[in-house]
């Protein structure tokens, strides 16, 4: 049983051997040290068109697009006016104010001395 590595790398959903995925990794790594956060940089010099390092069943994976970039993620919900939808609690009531300010703190004495 052989085992398996730590590197994984992917390019367009397909995974590439170990070797190769290794290889991949040495040269990203060697890139990132001289252009430190330049993953674009990379992508485009290797004829990429993004390059996104994760981790994933406790394997760090280099994921790689050479046709499309990412899924953008999902713009947000809007109600029918064209106003953003409300975060959590959906449908709950708004908490009533009683017009009292805001105590400041935790409401717990302060650590140490006091002064008088």
């Amino acid at each position: 049983m052989s085992e398996r590595s730590n590197l994984a790398a992917s390019i367009d959903g397909a995974p590439l051997p170990d070797e190769e995925a290794r290889d991949l990794w040495t040269r990203f790594s060697r890139y990132m040290d001289e252009h430190r956060g330049d993953m674009a940089g990379f992508a485009r010099e290797n004829g990429y068109v993004s390059v996104t390092p994760t981790f994933e069943r406790g394997r760090a994976l280099l994921v790689v697009r050479t046709t499309e970039a990412p899924p953008e993620k999902p713009a947000p919900r809007r109600d029918d006016a064209g106003k953003p939808a409300p975060r959590g609690g959906a449908g709950k009531p708004a908490p009533r104010r009683s017009g009292k300010p805001t105590p400041r703190g935790s409401g717990k004495p302060a650590r140490g001395r006091r002064r008088r």
